[in-house]
């Protein structure tokens, strides 16, 4: 799929454009209600439904997003970096996925209830490497849906992601499911790499403070890069989040170039 562009711009919005925002994100948040109020009655249009609102919020923010390299197919295990809550909105928009989430996900406004029903995987904190999160993966890939898991297990503002968590590779392992790895960067606009300062939501920082941080600022991109796929067959779960991790931040140097736009 071809990279679109957009031009960073340093400065936050005027005031009439952030009132033009903010009654758009309004309307959008309402029409985010009437879907998730309907959407039990049509559960199987979940994910795309879902989609369309995840797409038209980073619209709304003014946060373009760039794809490079081939989309996943259907039944793919997707592992990313993490950065931000807004990597959920990123690849929900992208992707028809279960997420692989900490459970305090599902309390998020509006965000939380699309995670629920388009069947996130909830992993208690203190319990991301159990069995039952690994078979609950295993069977969303058998079904043929994309599974996106961030195995840093938290977000970071560094470029680089941390060590990779290997054992929920074992449901790609157990099923002879494809492993995908997927490069997560949103770019500074000057010639410095690293992640645009805004973007990381790291520590104990509240939610609703830098979701209006992102929301004042204009012309914010996220850069996906798809990597080729890793091959599964004959490896462990310890060698396949090293070959990932690898290729994610080999990507990311790549994409953090300043001959990269």
């Amino acid at each position: 799929m071809p990279a679109t562009s957009c031009t960073d711009s340093p400065n936050p919005p005027g005031a009439w454009r952030l009132s033009l925002k903010s009654l758009r994100l309004a309307g959008h948040i309402l029409a985010g209600f009437a879907i998730l109020a309907a959407m039990p009655m049509r559960r199987r249009h979940a994910g795309r439904m879902a989609g369309w609102w995840y797409r038209r919020l980073l619209r709304i923010m003014g946060i373009a997003v760039e794809v490079r390299g081939r989309t996943p197919a259907p039944g793919t295990l997707v592992v990313a970096n993490h950065v931000s809550w807004l990597d959920i909105i990123v690849f929900g928009g992208l992707l028809d996925a279960a997420f692989v989430s900490k459970s305090e996900v599902g309390d998020w406004p509006v965000i939380g209830r699309f995670a629920r029903l388009t069947g996130t995987i909830f992993l208690p904190r203190g319990a991301g490497e159990t069995r039952e999160a690994s078979n609950r993966i295993g069977a969303a890939l058998a079904a043929d849906r994309c599974v996106m898991l961030f195995p840093e297990a938290t977000t970071r503002a560094d470029l680089l992601p941390s060590r990779f968590h290997a054992r929920l590779f074992a449901a790609a392992i157990d099923g002879g499911h494809t492993l995908q790895p997927a490069a997560l960067h949103y770019p500074r606009g000057d010639a410095r790499p690293g992640h645009h300062p805004d973007a990381p939501w790291v520590g104990a920082a509240s939610l609703a403070p830098h979701f209006m941080t992102l929301f004042r600022r204009h012309g914010m991109r996220a850069r996906v890069t798809f990597c080729p796929p890793v091959p599964v067959a004959g490896r462990d779960r310890r060698a396949l989040a090293e070959q990932s991790h690898a290729a994610i931040a080999a990507a990311l140097e790549a994409s953090a170039e300043p001959d990269a736009d």
